[in-house]
């Protein structure tokens, strides 16, 4: 079992497998070029783990680690505005009104 399943299923032991949900990530880019704030990126996505969200923002970003995470139920029955950049996945056409409550 890799990190990110380690840490969700300490986490949130119920998600089920197929079961989509809002992560959260703050994730660290691995690049020396770049100053300390500039590595951090804050996002979030539509994934049915932590460890798709991660493997999704390693394409967007690069090469890097994961240094904090959280993630919101669906379906959002309110407003759920701010996060940092949404990154665009597979799950995002069967949530539309999700996103639209994200503001997107």
């Amino acid at each position: 079992m890799n990190e990110a399943r380690t840490l969700q299923q300490m986490k949130f032991p119920n998600w089920e497998p197929d079961e989509v949900r809002i992560v959260s990530l703050t994730y660290v880019m691995d690049d020396p070029e770049l100053s300390s704030v500039e590595s951090i990126k804050c996002c979030k996505t539509l994934a049915t783990s932590l460890d798709e969200a991660v493997k999704r923002a390693r394409r967007k970003y690069g090469p890097g680690h994961l240094n904090a995470w959280g993630c919101h139920g669906l379906p959002l029955d309110r407003w759920l505005l701010g996060g940092g950049e949404f990154m665009p996945g597979k799950q995002d056409k069967n949530h539309q009104e999700d996103l639209r409550l994200m503001g997107y």
